[in-house]
């Protein structure tokens, strides 16, 4: 062999030595946050506001998995979590001991690990109900994550405090019979107690074990910001996901915000909405009404004279009433329900690590359960087309300097 093939062949394989190692940096580096770029790259999953999906390993949960279950870390975390989460609000906070029983027992031998406290009225009765069903059944501390939550706005004081943040977790650990919280939420952020209040209280929770992670509730993203900031400068436990509403009506946070906050900051991801939480029955009817009303309280479609309580008063259809329409004809064109529909569609966004449903039967629960299958046939192109009946994709606004704003007086133009 010469000495100049050698030298070529040791060039090429410093040559692919060097690709491979681009190309893994490319993968860590920090993520672009241009909201477009991740578009136009929606391969890679980096560039989509979460982590990639993991396969469900059938021996690490209960006796099966639903198919297309998948799991992510929540987040940034080591925590992983199934992408559909069963709360409380239908599902286990009934009075109906056996049906609660049985609601929590079929979640969790489909392979859901994640059980979430939905609703602050009824959280205590969720609480007692779900630790008691965990406790009967015997489940190891492994196979599961619990969410509740500090609903310190549905108090008697009405204050989030360090105070009322350790009472609350006592009292959710004593409902529960649980040794700690997997998350524990912070619903709505209170401007009278100082976020470095929150942190220490948070921090102190942790370090003594009684809580894993926590995370926020109908925070702004401004908010979540300005936590992690100061999480950083005070040392800190920062909040690990944002809890928030998500659904075809409802996505400019999601779809704006929270995949570039994934990506600079680590925060995750739990969404649901009121088609996920069952608040609407198995009938196309009232799926149809309930779609109708999320549709007109986003204030997207103000056409034709709109009127919430008279929404079949035999009066002419109106443009939400037609768009609710063309999305149950692309509905049953995929042999699925609305419910299933629009509930597919959330899942299908990957900034999103799980979504909360609920259920008050076991039919309805396996509806929604089903709506995994539909994941395949949401093509982009399907996706195309339910853009263009919503016609709501937010937008980033065009970046406008102070000084065009300054001269906006003079046609954009410095003054003479």
């Amino acid at each position: 062999m010469s000495m100049s093939t050698v030298t070529g062949s040791e060039t090429a394989n410093r040559q692919n030595l060097q690709n491979n190692r681009d190309s893994k940096l490319y993968r860590g580096r920090a993520p672009i946050a241009s909201m477009d770029a991740m578009e136009d790259m929606d391969g890679m999953d980096i560039l989509t506001g979460s982590n990639p999906t993991m396969q469900p390993d059938c021996h690490m949960l209960g006796k099966g998995v639903i198919p297309g279950l998948r799991y992510r870390h929540l987040g940034k975390s080591g925590l992983k979590v199934s992408n559909i989460g069963l709360g409380s609000l239908k599902a286990f906070s009934s009075e109906d001991c056996e049906m609660n029983e049985d609601l929590v027992t079929l979640a969790f031998e489909n392979g859901i690990n994640f059980f979430d406290i939905s609703e602050p009225f009824t959280s205590k009765r969720a609480e007692v109900e779900l630790g008691r069903i965990i406790k009967k059944k015997g489940w190891s501390r492994r196979q599961f994550v619990v969410c509740t939550k500090v609903y310190w706005d549905k108090t008697e004081e009405k204050a989030l405090s360090r105070k009322e943040i350790i009472e609350s977790v006592k009292d959710s650990l004593k409902n529960l019979q649980l040794e700690y919280i997997d998350l524990l939420i912070v619903h709505k952020n209170d401007p009278n107690c100082p976020l470095e209040e929150v942190l220490r209280a948070m921090s102190y929770l942790i370090n003594t074990g009684q809580i894993l992670y926590w995370g926020t509730a109908k925070w702004s993203p401004v908010e979540i910001f300005e936590t992690f900031s100061m999480a950083r400068s005070h040392h800190c436990i920062a909040p690990l996901a944002e809890y928030a509403e998500y659904h075809p009506f409802h996505r400019e946070k999601v779809e704006l915000y929270m995949a570039e906050l994934y990506n600079k900051i680590g925060t995750g991801l739990i969404t649901w909405s009121p088609i996920s939480l069952g608040l609407c029955s198995g009938k196309q009817e009232d799926q149809a009404t309930l779609f109708t009303k999320l549709a007109l309280k986003s204030g997207k479609y103000a056409k034709g004279g709109m009127d919430m309580l008279n929404l079949h008063d035999g009066r002419g259809p109106h443009e939400a009433t037609l768009r609710v329409k063309q999305l149950e004809t692309i509905a049953e064109r995929l042999g699925a329900s609305l419910t299933q529909l629009v509930l597919a569609w959330s899942l299908r966004n990957n900034t999103s690590q799980c979504v909360i449903v609920s259920a008050s039967s076991m039919e309805q629960l396996c509806m929604l359960f089903n709506s995994l299958q539909l994941l395949p046939k949401l093509t982009n192109t399907i996706m195309d087309e339910m853009d263009k009946i919503l016609t709501n994709k937010p937008v980033r606004p065009p970046m406008v300097s102070t000084l065009q704003q300054r001269w906006a007086a003079t046609g954009g133009m410095p003054p003479q």
